[in-house]
């Protein structure tokens, strides 16, 4: 059996929402959000911020693209167990982070409710965000392979679009949507991933580029008016808010439409491993962030003189969380052999439809 060839182009994506949480992260942490923006340096950083919401959503549209052909049965949900080790194996670190650097020790009954409800890393969100869309993923692919042409995969998406997505539109000017369903979200990306595998195809490049600066600079322009240059309004444009759903959308076309057959071998293969490791990377950086930023800021206590050092902080935090991902790799790797091969002899070879 020959190994399947993985698409560079889907990696780069992977590989740089990587990046952009992590740079995400350094808005959270460098106090962005205190400040009024009115000069150029505070624009350009307001339109790196807009661009590094695009994090998440770029996962969550990879999931609709890699995962809309998954089907229901028992071992589909072993796929599940990776997620799972390398979120145990990374929350022990996180408990010894804790310890060691931070000084705050924990009793084993803290230890375990932490683990179990993901509360030891700040950034376990995801794991309980992905777990539930995994749950879900054979049903919604059921959903989405009901649909018997284009037109009704469209009308599919747009009704999660105007449940989740189009309230931060119509509410940004007058309140007329509930918000009850807003974090139906998840299930919009996943759906429009999926819609792209299909139909998106190699796009020109030239348009998509244009089309995405565009827009970026438009959504921003937006908010440094609508917002009257205070950052800490910037906080409600959330994953879940439309100029972050256009601007997701833009970036993956534009980044599955570049042509990196050209790319030497040495760069492919980076981008390969960082993408093989960027969910324990983004795990794992809670630690690198946690231990930057202590550090960092308290020799900048004027928020404006962190911003040039935007590039260096994220690259650090990159390149640290990347090394214990392979740390946590070199953990995990072994105790899958031994616990998947036993839950594989537990479950029938057939499969459910």
């Amino acid at each position: 059996m020959t190994e399947k060839k993985r698409d560079l182009n889907l990696d780069l994506i992977r590989s740089l929402a990587l990046v952009l949480v992590l740079g995400m992260h350094y808005y959270d942490n460098s106090g962005f959000y205190t400040i009024s923006l009115h000069g150029g340096g505070d624009f350009i950083m307001a339109l790196g911020r807009m661009l590094c919401t695009a994090c998440v959503p770029l996962f969550l549209l990879l999931s609709g693209w890699l995962c809309s052909c998954k089907r229901l049965s028992r071992r589909y949900y072993l796929g599940m167990l990776r997620i799972l080790e390398i979120y145990f194996i990374s929350t022990l670190a996180c408990i010894l982070f804790e310890a060691l650097y931070l000084h705050n020790f924990m009793s084993l009954r803290d230890m375990a409710g932490g683990l179990i409800n993901f509360e030891i890393n700040g950034y376990a969100w995801y794991v309980l965000l992905y777990g539930g869309l995994f749950l879900m993923m054979p049903f919604l692919n059921m959903m989405y392979a009901g649909c018997s042409n284009k037109n009704q995969q469209l009308v599919l998406i747009f009704s999660f679009l105007a449940l989740s997505i189009l309230p931060s539109l119509f509410n940004s000017f007058v309140h007329v949507y509930s918000l009850w369903w807003a974090k139906l979200y998840p299930i919009c990306y996943y759906f429009t991933g999926a819609f792209l595998r299909e139909h998106l195809g190699r796009r020109r490049r030239g348009p998509l580029a244009l089309a995405f600066v565009l827009v970026l600079a438009a959504f921003c322009l937006f908010n440094q008016f609508f917002f009257h240059g205070e950052a800490q309004n910037y906080e409600g444009i959330h994953y879940e808010h439309y100029q972050v759903y256009t601007l997701s959308v833009l970036l993956f076309m534009l980044l599955y439409s570049l042509d990196l057959s050209r790319l030497p071998g040495r760069l492919s293969r980076l981008i390969n491993r960082i993408s093989e490791l960027s969910f324990a990377a983004y795990l794992m950086s809670w630690i690198s962030d946690g231990i930057i930023y202590r550090e960092f800021v308290p020799h900048f206590p004027i928020p404006q003189d962190r911003f040039p050092w935007i590039f260096p902080l994220v690259l650090l935090g990159l390149l640290s969380s990347l090394l214990m991902a392979q740390l946590v790799h070199w953990i995990y790797k072994p105790l899958d052999s031994l616990i998947r091969p036993a839950l594989l002899r537990l479950l029938p070879e057939k499969q459910g439809r």
